[in-house]
């Protein structure tokens, strides 16, 4: 009987860490023949440029979650006709998989059964990276972010330089109120020891979700290449907080950079440039409005000038 391929679930809300937790394990683990498969909601794969960039080979899922129908078969087909053969050259030590921040990780049972997938691979763990600043404010009316909770094994309090001692405790309390078995560990920028288990958890078997169900929308932009990094900095304090998420890269005169704006805070910081450097920004349906306006606003900019 051959050995399974050890699988790692990573899933968070949007802004919460999951992708600079994959470039920890990455970095703490160079030795390791590991494979990252990165879903992304929007058509932009931008978290997979990023990991990519740490060396680690790669694969994307993008447009939608892959626990949703219209997705679920462009996983089975990565795992199938790249992970198994990559596995069958040269042994592979783990599939990490980041989950699009809006997926609801309850049928990843039904995933792997359905598509026998449970032949070849074995989750070993669901981490949930969570963000603790904004957490009791958008738990009760984000039923995905609870169910992230309830699915996993182990659940990582990242950020805790952002919020107060006070709140990481009752967030901490909070969640074992949803979860009283997971593991809990507390971090900054996602540093915290990993090691492959060796035991699989009880998987949530749900149903996947209908191409209809998820309430985000997701636009995708090219940043003015003649606008500085301030006129970018004064952009997003003036985008209003109902876009949950901006992310990706700009290029600037002063540069390349890469932006991050979640419900936490924001950073940009200096990287390497990318070949066509884009920003995703992601909304709840209902601000649907506002994303069109986002993205009238850079559509109408051709000669590279803002409004």
């Amino acid at each position: 009987m051959h050995s399974k391929i050890p699988v790692i679930l990573v899933t968070g809300f949007l802004g919460s860490g999951k992708t600079t937790f994959l470039r920890r394990i990455a970095e703490s683990h160079p030795t390791d023949r590991l494979i990252f498969l990165v879903n992304e909601l929007a058509e932009t794969d931008v978290d997979g440029d990023t990991l990519a960039a740490t060396g680690t080979p790669t694969q994307s899922v993008i447009g939608g979650s892959l626990f949703c129908e219209c997705k679920a078969a462009d996983f089975v087909r990565i795992m199938r006709e790249t992970v198994r053969p990559a596995h069958a050259e040269e042994p592979v030590e783990a599939v990490i998989i980041e989950t699009s921040g809006m997926a609801n990780p309850d049928a990843i049972g039904t995933l792997m059964g359905a598509h026998r997938l449970s032949a070849d691979f074995e989750i070993r763990c669901i981490a949930t990276v969570v963000a603790p600043a904004k957490f009791q404010k958008l738990l009760p009316n984000l039923p995905v972010l609870q169910n992230q909770i309830r699915s996993s094994d182990w659940i990582i309090i990242n950020k805790t330089d952002t919020a107060t001692a006070e709140t990481v405790e009752a967030v901490e309390a909070t969640i074992r109120a949803l979860n009283s078995t997971a593991r809990i560990t507390r971090a900054e920028y996602c540093r915290c020891e990993f090691q492959i288990p060796s035991t699989q958890p009880n998987l949530p078997s749900e149903p996947l979700a209908t191409c209809a169900a998820n309430p985000f929308d997701t636009v995708s932009i090219t940043w003015p290449a003649d606008q500085s990094i301030e006129t970018a900095r004064k952009w997003l304090r003036e985008t209003p907080a109902d876009i949950l998420r901006i992310k990706g890269q700009i290029e600037t005169p002063e540069g390349h950079w890469h932006i991050e704006r979640s419900p936490d805070g924001e950073s940009i910081e200096a990287a390497k440039p990318l070949a066509q450097p884009r920003l995703v920004c992601i909304a709840h349906e209902k601000d649907q409005n506002m994303l069109e306006r986002i993205r009238a606003r850079f559509a109408s900019t051709p000669n590279n000038s803002l409004p």
